[in-house]
């Protein structure tokens, strides 16, 4: 089975890229991912797997013609042209990260609810490495915009009384903001008795709140956090994210 997979090419690694590369990573076998980069969407393939697409034109994606296509929404996609989010509505079987994303997307019909397929296990191990021995509150976020609340997470930190050690990039991080490799997240969280993350805007799966809860952190977010649906619901959806999103855009 040939599944052609499209995908923004933005020049940097934010959370839907760590998602792509992982739904990737896990294709089962028999799956040949056919990459269909914008400008050159190759038509005729058996299914396609549609994820960020700004970069691309209605007339990229109408060369997949009505061959089955998923959409799979990291962002709630206010962003998007009304012609560009309207093709996708009406040709694509919508999969978004938690129900909160879904609603505040206001779709006709329901999307497919799929966590990002975040590997767990090595955050899960670094809990149990630390045995307990834990201190200090932390928070982490690509900080590219004012709305991911570093400053709500700053006015928490001084209500009550507490330091708190960011960690992250981008124009809105906090000053003091440390930057740290994604291999080094699970021993870094796993430091920590508390992880804070408080968005202004909806956040339509918060990767990080999902790992520092695997690392054992205590959390504390907003409801305006979808990880927090899948921890508090249904967290072994966590676990098998990979495989039922393979199975659908499979099927």
């Amino acid at each position: 089975m040939k599944v052609g997979w499209l995908a923004d090419q933005p020049g940097y690694v934010g959370g839907a890229e760590l998602t792509q590369a992982e739904f990737r990573a896990v294709a089962p076998a028999g799956v040949e991912i056919v990459d269909c980069p914008p400008g050159h969407v190759k038509p005729g393939l058996d299914a396609y797997a549609i994820h960020n697409c700004l970069q691309y034109s209605v007339k990229d994606l109408k060369r997949i013609g009505r061959k089955p296509a998923t959409r799979y929404w990291n962002d709630v996609g206010n962003w998007y042209p009304r012609e560009l989010r309207g093709w996708l509505d009406a040709n694509t079987v919508a999969i978004c990260c938690s129900r909160l994303q879904a609603e505040h997307m206001g779709f006709v019909y329901k999307p497919q609810l799929i966590p990002p397929p975040v590997n767990l296990d090595p955050f899960e191990r670094a809990a149990v490495s630390v045995n307990g021995n834990r201190q200090g509150i932390v928070s982490v976020a690509q900080w590219r915009a004012v709305n991911k609340g570093a400053r709500a997470v700053e006015l928490w930190a001084n209500e009550h009384g507490e330091h708190i050690d960011f960690y992250g990039s981008g124009p809105c991080a906090p000053k003091g903001t440390k930057e740290v490799a994604y291999q080094g997240m699970p021993a870094l969280l796993a430091a920590y008795q508390r992880f804070v993350f408080l968005p202004r805007v909806c956040e339509p799966f918060g990767r990080s709140v999902a790992e520092a809860w695997a690392a054992g952190c205590e959390i504390t977010v907003n409801r305006l956090v979808g990880a927090l649906e899948w921890i508090e619901g249904n967290p072994d959806a966590l676990h098998t994210a990979a495989q039922d999103y393979w199975q659908l855009v499979a099927s």
